[in-house]
């Protein structure tokens, strides 16, 4: 045998083993070993740089299994993998869903509290396992994440009011959103893994829930509105999951519910089975209470605008092309289902009352009249792909739907414009609401319009992101309805359209961020600029040609990659929620609630993350944030003439973060420190007055001069306890 015809045999030899139907196991085994070696250099390269201290074994099997699903794409032919996915798909959710509760995985970012003090009591499990903690997300990590945790801590578990959050009687359920053992929990389902499972694995459940629940209900929607196109579902369903907004904003709930709802109401109506339409029922009935219980209109507005034009489409299709009919069965589980919202709404009502009345008398929310105009965030989508991997001022603020805004509209016009569409049906409602939610953002509405419209509850910048998922919905379906016989452009007409769009888009990007930002513009460097803009040519060529099949093949991974880079690694990987309970203080908070229970807690200049800690160690802290206004605090505190003062408007408002600053004040006195964070000047001699039992505190209080004496009953890394000596 010559050379050429060896090299020609080991050639073929090769292309044999690496033929993916040949050499299965052995091809497994080996990927496994690879996916093994490649964590573990991962982890003493890459990983030894971030956190130095610790080598983690968990971190490396879990990179190992991440590394081996990306390998499997080479092993497994891909329309098997990804056929065996979907028709498995909700029992591999429920695998994972075990496997992370049972490893304690999160992505919460409450590990920032490692940084905040006690930070020489530093331990593996105040670290994240993979990505960073995000300080910015406070309304996570330092406010809602704490009052749900702390549903978890001391003899009132559970219970609809609790006195731990705010110092008194709060109700943990309606604007708390904490897990409450009540039968309205129906329409807070994911709080029910803390109640059944406790905080670790509940917490768990709700995080990775939230993220399953978006998935699958993307997933599913889009495969109704494809008419069950599979490939193109998906590339959906990444655009969905993984675009800015929904990860900062950590898959945002009113979309969840949304798409489940209108998921819901499509196999309620096709349904043949008795029992599929009580269990259809039964789910509306969860997921309806459950975009209720959001109570945001900001975004519960807009998306209802969102929800009404895709249930115009389904129901019509239903009748239309499937020969739906409404029958008395469907009526009367229809009107049960209803009956039994209105009587749930009834008993929330009943028991909140309080509550919804405070709410709506606070300056804000309650007060709300925005008439829109001036959105800032339509086109921030180019650069959403550096927010997880740069520090900058407010990556939420910022964040959008990755909706190429505005060419699904464009296109959508030509589609029914060029071909005399026979999707009328979905491109009328769609575009309809599109054109009226484009309109509120950037121009505005007059007052009477917005308020009309119910719009005057949200923003401009809150409706974007609403419009970028209509738009979303619409480059999906183009997607899939169009093929080369449809009517869009000629290649050079697409090629001109796709470096025009770039230019525009990357342009108005730039200056309204830097507008809306001041201070963005290390962020928006011309590099970044330069690498957006390649990205982002690639996939409006590939969109301006969709009705040509090797360009929108082409498009769709370009889409898929950019959404999976902006989106999969703002939110970290964490385990368990050691960080709350095993840092030094938080075991003498423990053994002081254990012998004290019923005790007042204050913190003396604490600052309101370390206020709100307090909580989640079931401390009932009276100067932990205002969820609603504590009326009676500030009564005390200024006298019931001062408070009501019109000056004094500030501390009135929702999510209010209440700091006490213990003096030899004359008088006490509130101010605001900024928009949602007051600052009470408290005289000492007021801490009987208002029965306080407990003092957190920055500083030895005996130290300071005061008429009065502390038992001191614990000093460590510049955090002391004490309980105030009362004559």
């Amino acid at each position: 045998m010559n050379e050429d015809s060896k090299k020609k045999s080991v050639l073929e030899k090769i292309k044999f083993f690496f033929k993916k139907e040949n050499f299965f196991k052995q091809k497994l085994v080996i990927g496994l070993i690879i996916a093994a070696v490649c964590s573990i250099v991962f982890e003493y390269t890459f990983y030894r740089r971030i956190d130095p201290q610790y080598i983690s074994k968990n971190r490396m099997a879990l990179v190992a299994g991440i590394f081996y699903f990306i390998i499997l794409h080479g092993i497994i032919r891909l329309d098997v993998m990804y056929e065996f996915i979907h028709k498995n798909r909700y029992k591999l959710a429920l695998a994972f869903m075990i496997f992370v509760m049972i490893m304690n995985y999160h992505g919460s970012s409450i590990v920032n509290f490692d940084e905040q003090f006690q930070t020489n009591a530093d331990d593996r499990r105040f670290h994240t396992l993979l990505g960073l903690p995000r300080l910015i997300r406070t309304d996570e990590w330092a406010s809602s994440m704490l009052y749900k945790l702390s549903q978890g801590v001391g003899d009132n578990k559970y219970s609809y009011f609790n006195d731990t959050l705010r110092g008194t009687k709060t109700d943990m359920f309606t604007l708390v959103d904490a897990p409450v053992l009540d039968i309205l929990t129906i329409g807070k389902p994911l709080q029910l893994g803390f109640i059944i499972f406790g905080n670790d694995a509940g917490l768990s459940f709700y995080w990775y829930g939230k993220l399953i629940l978006m998935m699958l209900g993307s997933y599913e929607l889009f495969l109704i509105l494809t008419d069950q196109r599979k490939r193109v579902s998906l590339f959906g369903m990444l655009l969905i999951t993984f675009s800015s907004a929904t990860q900062w904003w950590y898959c945002m709930d009113t979309l969840i519910w949304g798409q489940l709802i209108l998921v819901l109401i499509n196999k309620f109506m096709l349904a043949d089975k008795k029992w599929v339409k009580y269990l259809c029922a039964f789910g509306l009935l969860s997921t309806v209470l459950a975009y209720i219980f959001v109570l945001y209109p900001a975004w519960q507005v807009p998306y209802a605008y969102f929800m009404l034009a895709i249930l115009i489409y389904i129901v019509i299709k239903n009748i239309t092309e499937f020969g739906y009919r409404i029958t008395f069965h469907d009526v009367v589980i229809t009107g049960f289902t209803v009956l039994l919202i209105c009587l749930m709404l009834w008993r929330w009502y009943t028991l909140s009352e309080n509550t919804i009345i405070a709410t709506m008398n606070t300056d804000y929310p309650g007060q709300r009249q925005e008439v829109g105009g001036g959105s800032l965030i339509l086109y921030s989508y180019i650069y959403n792909i550096f927010t997880p991997y740069k520090e900058m001022i407010n990556p939420c603020e910022i964040s959008s739907m990755l909706s190429f805004y505005p060419v699904p509209m464009i296109l959508s016009i030509v589609y029914v414009i060029r071909n005399k569409s026979k999707h009328l049906k979905f491109f009328i409602p769609t575009l309809l609401v599109s054109f009226i939610l484009l309109v509120f953002c950037k121009w505005g509405f007059p007052i009477w319009l917005s308020k009309a419209s119910l719009l005057s509850m949200s923003t401009a910048h809150r409706a974007s992101i609403t419009l970028g998922t209509l738009n979303i919905y619409m480059l999906v379906y183009l997607f899939a309805k169009s093929n080369e016989s449809k009517k869009f452009f000629s290649k050079p007409v697409a090629y001109i359209l796709a470096i025009g769009t770039t230019a525009l888009a990357t342009y108005f990007a730039r200056e309204q961020l830097i507008f809306f930002l001041p201070g963005l513009e290390s962020m928006l460097g011309w590099l970044k600029t330069l690498i957006a803009g390649c990205l982002f040519l690639l996939a409006f060529i590939g969109i301006y040609n969709l009705n040509r099949d090797k360009y929108k093949y082409f498009a769709m991974i370009v889409c898929s990659f950019i959404a999976i880079i902006t989106g999969i690694c703002v939110n970290p990987i964490s385990r368990t929620t050691d960080i709350i309970y095993k840092k030094p203080i938080s075991l003498k908070f423990a053994e002081i609630r254990e012998s004290d229970p019923d005790a007042l807690w204050l913190g003396d200049d604490t600052g309101w993350y370390l206020n709100n800690y307090m909580v989640a160690n079931g401390l009932s802290t009276i100067n932990s944030t205002n969820v609603y206004p504590n009326v009676d605090l500030y009564k005390a505190v200024l006298g019931e003439e001062k408070a009501a003062l019109p000056e004094n408007k500030y501390i009135y408002n929702r999510y209010c973060h209440v700091n006490i600053n213990l003096g030899k004040y004359e008088e006490n006195r509130i101010y605001a420190a900024a928009a949602d964070n007051i600052v009470i000047e408290l005289n000492v001699e007021s801490l009987k007055d208002l029965g306080i039992d407990y003092i957190v505190a920055k500083k030895d209080l005996n130290t300071l001069g005061y008429s009065m004496d502390f038992e001191q009953l614990y000093a460590e890394d510049g955090l002391y306890i004490f309980k105030p000596i009362y004559k």
